[in-house]
């Protein structure tokens, strides 16, 4: 089933919420987090509400929300969606409907984000969203006043984007350390919608830097990787790309070496700081990527001291913590919003927010959502020297500005 078939089938089972908008009482502002806290993308949807925790904490700690001479501190609704497209659409509702956020967070998977879409849009509650997926929605027209998406925000760069910063680091690393030409690819990633919709962007750019690329898709839940990756070194490729979910690749990685089916591999989505803590190495070159940088290897002083201030509050160092980083940032943002527009309407809200640049964390450069409601910032990616757990050679590297011939953009 294709990404966008299943967005339907999903999105026909929602029911048209409340148009109201969501409202705050005199002393509280009420956000949520819908994420997966369970289940098979928890490493991805576990930081969320911790990244979201932390930023409201030190929001509340600094007296609150600041209106009109007035402070409201900020009342946090966490909600685990256990990767499951239903209980997230409950929870949406609930919290929409029976809490009354006024804005939300979540989800970290990307069919699961365009279906909450159905029910913070009507009732103009903030989503802020941290997958790409979006981008193939999120239109001028689309996100327009009193149009569907007006109040939603696509809190990662467009896919094209973030595939052209990482293949571009990766090959460039890996070309680096093998010392020769690459050419053949091998791009191995779940036949789910999500892989489905990321692998087409993430081939393309490859193809862009020269590569020719052979895109293999296994079953979800996959455990024995080996017939797969038997047929993927019959291609004879130079890298294997192991794309998107941090977890599964941790598993199917180690049966690619053992099988020396490449020459390099990159592991989307894999911390620095997790191939350290577990000691992992590898007899061939390895490249890493984090969203947006790694915990393990801060490209900034400001970075790492978020992360110091993320793992003391009880976070997991998991394979895709960083990610954590973009929902605190996000969280800042929409408080800071709030303060300079001098109102929680979320009509008000939305227009300051379209207006402004926001130095966060995430970026060196001030962030702002373009006039399709779509953030760039650059990609994080790491060479982890072969037979080594802890040395690690690493560069960032800036999005692209047009997307690649074959790539819509979307």
């Amino acid at each position: 089933m294709k990404f966008w078939q299943f967005c339907a089938i999903a999105g026909s089972a929602l029911f048209a919420a409340s148009a109201q908008p969501a409202a705050a009482d005199d002393d509280t502002i009420k956000i949520g987090v819908v994420a997966a806290q369970t289940g098979a993308f928890v490493s991805a949807g576990n930081t969320i509400g911790a990244g979201v925790t932390l930023a409201v904490k030190e929001i509340n700690d600094a007296g609150g929300v600041k209106i009109g001479g007035k402070s409201r501190k900020i009342q946090l609704e966490n909600r685990d969606d256990r990767t499951d497209v239903n209980v997230a659409i409950a929870a949406g509702r609930e919290l929409v409907n029976d809490i009354g956020v006024a804005a939300l967070y979540g989800t970290e998977s990307h069919d699961f984000s365009v279906s909450m879409t159905k029910i913070t849009g009507p009732a103009k509650v903030l989503q802020f969203t941290g997958n790409s997926s979006l981008g193939a929605i999120l239109t001028k027209e689309s996100v327009a006043p009193g149009a569907p998406l007006h109040y939603t925000f696509q809190s990662e760069p467009p896919e094209f984007q973030r595939s052209g910063s990482t293949a571009r680091g990766v090959l460039k690393l890996l070309g680096k350390e093998i010392g020769a030409p690459l050419k053949n690819a091998v791009v191995f990633v779940a036949d789910d919608a999500t892989g489905q919709y990321l692998s087409e962007h993430y081939v393309k750019a490859l193809e862009a830097n020269g590569q020719h690329v052979d895109l293999i898709k296994y079953p979800p839940n996959t455990t024995d990787f080996t017939p797969l990756l038997t047929r993927a070194k019959g291609l004879n490729p130079d890298t294997v790309h192991f794309w998107y979910n941090g977890d599964v690749t941790l598993v199917a990685f180690p049966q690619a070496v053992q099988l020396k089916v490449a020459k390099g591999y990159f592991l989307f989505g894999v911390d620095p700081g997790v191939w350290a803590d577990r000691k992992l190495v590898s007899t061939a070159p390895v490249t890493l990527s984090c969203v947006p940088m790694c915990w393990g290897a801060p490209p900034t002083p400001e970075a790492k001291a978020y992360f110091d201030r993320y793992f003391a509050a009880g976070a997991v160092k998991g394979v895709q913590s960083s990610v954590s980083l973009l929902y605190y940032d996000y969280m800042h943002w929409y408080a800071k919003a709030i303060e300079e527009s001098g109102s929680t309407d979320p009509d008000t809200v939305v227009a300051q927010i379209e207006k402004m640049k926001y130095q966060g964390v995430v970026s060196k450069a001030p962030l702002y959502f373009d006039n399709r409601h779509r953030v760039s910032f650059a990609t994080e990616v790491c060479l982890v020297k072969p037979n080594t757990s802890d040395q690690f050679e690493c560069a960032v590297e800036e999005p692209p500005t047009e997307p690649p011939a074959g790539d819509n953009g979307g």
